[in-house]
C-alpha cells in the first residue's frame, strides 16, 4: 500500500446546486460515495449553508462511508474564505478579521481558498499578513488552499507555496472548487486518519498535505457554459437578497 493510500482524503471545496454548482447536494454526495475514495467532503456554497446540511443529513440517514463537514465559502470584504465545520451561517460582507472571528466562535476552521489569485475574489498577501502579524484568540487562520485546480488557483500556485513555506506555515490544503461532478476530488487534502475529527486535528497540527492535479481545458469547458449561466444569471439575485437581509437585521439590533 502506498503512503498516500494510508492517509485519509478530503475535498474541502465543493459547490452544489443550492447555489452556483450544477449538481444537487444529493447528487454530489452519491457521486462521492460510489465513484471516489474521498473520506470527508465539505460542501462550501457561496454564502449559503442549506446544501451542506442536506448532504450531511443524507449521509447520516443512509449510513454512508463519506462524512460531510457543514461549511460555506463566505464573501468577505477582503476576498473569499472557507469556513469549515460550522453549524450556523456566517454573515457575508464583513472584514476578513470579523469573519474569521465569527467562524472560530462556532468552533469552525478558516481556510483561505485560491489565495492571491486575480481571477477570483481572493484574499491577498497584505490581508493574510495582517492577520498573521496580529493573531488573537479568535482572529487567526488555520489553513491555506495550496492546490486549487482551476485557472484561478493555478495563477498564484507557486507564490502561495513559497509564502506559506517561508512565512505563514499554515496547514497546506487542497480543494477541487468543483461546480460539477466530474472534477470532485481532483484536488484534495491528505491527512492522517479518515474521519472529520482526524482531519480537524491534522489541520490544527499542520500535518495535512495538498494533493491532486490542475484541470485541463476540457475539464473547464465541460462545466463552463452552464456554470457561468448560474453564476451570472441565477445566483447574484440570491446573494443580493441575502446581503440586504443581513444589512436590515444589523440595523434593527
Amino acid at each position: 500500500m502506498t503512503e498516500e493510500k494510508k492517509l485519509g482524503k478530503a475535498d474541502l471545496h465543493i459547490h452544489s446546486r443550492a447555489n452556483d454548482g450544477l449538481a444537487t447536494p444529493r447528487e454530489v454526495l452519491e457521486y462521492v460515495e460510489y465513484h471516489t475514495d474521498l473520506d470527508v467532503i465539505a460542501i462550501t456554497d457561496h454564502d449559503e449553508i442549506r446544501g451542506a446540511f442536506q448532504a450531511r443529513e443524507l449521509a447520516v440517514k443512509r449510513n454512508y462511508r463519506v462524512q460531510v463537514m457543514v461549511s460555506m465559502e463566505i464573501s468577505t470584504l477582503n476576498g473569499h474564505l472557507l469556513a469549515l465545520d460550522i453549524q450556523e451561517p456566517i454573515r457575508l460582507l464583513q472584514s476578513l478579521e470579523k469573519t474569521v472571528a465569527a467562524v472560530h466562535r462556532q468552533g469552525g476552521l478558516c481556510i483561505v481558498p485560491h489565495p492571491l489569485s486575480w481571477l477570483a475574489p481572493s484574499v491577498g498577501q497584505r490581508a493574510i499578513n495582517r492577520v498573521m502579524r496580529k493573531p488573537s484568540d479568535e482572529i487567526y487562520l488555520d489553513g491555506i488552499e495550496i492546490l486549487n485546480p482551476s485557472y484561478a488557483g493555478r495563477v498564484a500556485y507557486k507564490k502561495a507555496i513559497h509564502l506559506n513555506e517561508i512565512h505563514w506555515h499554515l496547514a497546506a490544503c487542497g480543494g477541487s472548487d468543483s461546480h460539477g461532478l466530474a472534477t470532485v476530488g481532483s484536488a484534495h487534502t491528505l491527512f492522517p486518519g479518515h474521519t472529520i475529527a482526524d482531519l480537524r486535528q491534522a489541520i490544527l497540527e499542520r500535518t495535512t498535505q495538498a494533493g491532486g492535479s490542475f484541470w485541463n481545458f476540457s475539464d473547464h469547458y465541460s462545466i463552463a457554459a452552464p456554470q457561468v449561466f448560474r453564476s451570472v444569471i441565477v445566483t447574484p439575485g440570491m446573494r443580493i437578497k441575502k446581503a440586504v437581509t443581513w444589512l436590515l437585521e444589523g440595523q434593527s439590533r
